[in-house]
């Protein structure tokens, strides 16, 4: 079960980052979770199918269809959530340092 999009940006509640643009950026994740999930069925589904038959030819279109899809989707984010992605990744980096501080051995 995925966490809603209210509780994530709750859990993450950057000082720095408007609502709007944390709301955007999980909708956008979310569209793409959906096409690798798309992405998993469609595979099971080939699994499947016997090797040269037309379910298994259209199976795989709509797999490469889909990887369009999934390439889209993510270079969007890329391209229109870069501030979002930086704050996540120095909430990253603090937390390390931090890991880093409390496991390093004390000099006595």
């Amino acid at each position: 079960m995925s966490n809603k999009i209210e509780d994530k940006i709750e859990y993450y509640p950057f000082d720095d980052l408007k609502v709007e643009l944390l709301c955007d950026f999980y909708s956008d994740m979310n569209d793409l979770y959906e096409f690798c999930d798309d992405m998993v069925n469609l595979y099971k589904k080939e699994e499947c199918c016997t090797l040269g038959s037309e379910k298994y030819s259209t199976l795989i279109e709509d797999e490469v269809f889909l990887i369009e899809d999934i390439a889209s989707a993510a270079c969007k984010i890329l391209q229109q959530h870069g501030t979002v992605i930086k704050a996540f990744r120095q909430c990253r980096e603090k937390r390390e340092s931090k890991k880093r501080e409390q496991t390093k051995p004390r000099k006595e």
